[in-house]
């Protein structure tokens, strides 16, 4: 059940993403997961890391396996460390399609549903282009709904309206980590484009015009 349109809605689908694609080589994660670390106040589970590292290259190598066209270097090894998000979420709702699931777009969900016991046993919502309303049982539901950064105005963020958390709220579901749920690019003032690699050519410069040292899109 999609809000907007399954593979095109959302943040990713107006994004470029850099992936964290490393190696199973116990030195490169183990420095790659050092590097993150320190960016991250030290507040970074290795554990957790371990899990993303090996998840993410999995994950990656899936894509390439159905056709997702990653670039080439010259030496024509592909170069699988981001991804390009009108691509990658095409190719993620043809697969979905190929599966065989049943898609509902343009249809929101607004609450889980419960069984007896209290556990989550589906969900409704209703078919925004015609009112009409769809409820779906089932013994396990997955919510991939993004954050809530709806007034953020950065490109793609605007049905990011935090409903999954609410309705994990709504159920009494725990939250964690609440306070890393959120990240922010930066962006000029009159823009909405938060694709930092853009400003990895760019210059800051402070009121007068001189370049400020030291500035970075990644290093404040």
């Amino acid at each position: 059940a999609e809000k907007g349109y399954c593979g095109s809605s959302g943040a990713t689908a107006a994004a470029g993403t850099t992936v964290w694609y490393i190696s199973p080589d116990e030195g490169k994660r183990e420095t790659a997961m050092d590097s993150r670390y320190d960016m991250g106040g030290r507040l970074a589970d290795y554990r957790w890391m371990e899990r993303v590292l090996d998840r993410t290259w999995h994950g990656m190598n899936e894509l390439a396996d159905h056709g997702y066209p990653f670039p080439v270097d010259a030496t024509g090894r592909s170069q699988r460390v981001s991804l390009q998000g009108p691509e990658y979420m095409r190719l993620m709702r043809k697969r979905v399609v190929q599966a065989g699931v049943k898609i509902l777009d343009q249809s929101p969900a607004l609450e889980l549903l419960q069984a007896d016991d209290g556990s989550v046993a589906g969900a409704r919502g209703v078919h925004r282009q015609n009112g009409s309303q769809w409820r779906v049982r089932s013994k396990a539901v997955v919510i991939a709904t993004g954050g809530c950064a709806f007034l953020s105005r950065a490109l793609g963020c605007n049905v990011l309206t935090g409903d999954g958390l609410l309705m994990s709220a709504e159920v009494g579901a725990d939250m964690s980590g609440m306070e890393f749920s959120n990240a922010y690019a930066i962006a000029p003032e009159s823009g909405s484009v938060t694709k930092t690699m853009f400003y990895n050519w760019a210059s800051f410069t402070d009121e007068a015009g001189e370049v400020i040292p030291g500035a970075a899109s990644k290093g404040g």
